[in-house]
């Protein structure tokens, strides 16, 4: 994809699109969450990177819970496949008796 200005918002138009705050934003660029691009003095966002990072998949489309459920159960699936069967309820609890041990 190339990149055109319409492919890339500000900080301040990414906040405003998911309802959030601007620094929240910068916090997700920061922490490595949302890729961001730095041009001069001020950051830019893919659209696209935005839309995955909030769960939309194009800019003001909320998943359906429905898709939201497909998408967790091909995300398992393939983690599943990488790492084999395994129980997050049993390796959770596993982690909490050694803590308190």
């Amino acid at each position: 994809m190339t990149l055109t200005k319409a492919n890339l918002i500000t900080v301040r138009e990414a906040a405003k699109e998911c309802g959030r705050n601007e620094e929240t934003i910068r916090r997700w660029i920061w922490s490595g969450k949302l890729p961001a691009e730095k041009l001069g003095n001020q950051l830019f966002i893919k659209t696209t990177d935005l839309a995955i990072h909030t769960g939309k998949d194009t800019p003001g489309r909320q998943l359906s819970t429905d898709e939201l459920f497909k998408r967790v159960a091909e995300l398992r699936r393939q983690v599943s496949a990488r790492a084999g069967e395994f129980d997050a309820a049993a390796l959770i609890r596993e982690s909490r008796e050694r803590h308190y041990e």
